[in-house]
């Protein structure tokens, strides 16, 4: 697992909450420390869309970024910068096959459960962890190690 620090907090929270930093991932959960604590499950809720809504929403197991960037900006924006925040989110599922041929990796991607970057910020550092999680358990680290090249190469202009 790799650890990234963030030295560029200010151009990287323009990519992330205002930018397209993040639009290929989807918002697994987060959490985030103002004057008061807010906690996100990235679950989209059925029950909230109609019928037709629903066929629109439900080809993913979370809510895509670009559809809740918004949202947490304007909980963020504001004068006092957040106490702490994380986020973790997870690469849209149609993408792990694009991934996996990137780095001539022998995995198929029925056998990932999902490829993650965790995002934390304590008002001292912000930090990225890469995380990567397989349906079946194996001794091959190949999946792991390309996943954080890839990590670090997303995040490389803000080191």
């Amino acid at each position: 697992m790799v650890l990234v620090e963030i030295e560029n907090v200010k151009k990287f929270m323009a990519g992330f909450l205002g930018g397209d930093l993040f639009d290929d991932f989807l918002m697994s959960e987060g959490k985030l420390s103002m004057n008061i604590a807010y906690e996100f499950n990235g679950r989209v809720l059925k029950e909230f869309y109609d019928t037709e809504e629903w066929e629109q929403y439900h080809m993913y197991p979370c809510v895509p970024w670009e559809q809740e960037k918004e949202k947490v900006f304007a909980l963020i924006k504001g004068r006092k910068t957040p106490l702490s925040f994380q986020f973790v989110m997870m690469l849209k599922p149609e993408l792990i096959d694009d991934f996996l041929i990137k780095y001539n990796l022998p995995v198929r991607s029925e056998e990932v459960a999902g490829l993650f970057l965790n995002i934390m910020y304590d008002r001292k550092s912000l930090k990225c962890t890469g995380g990567v999680s397989r349906k079946t358990f194996v001794m091959d680290q190949s999946l792991e190690e390309a996943w954080d090249m890839e990590v670090k190469s997303h995040l490389k202009e803000f080191m």
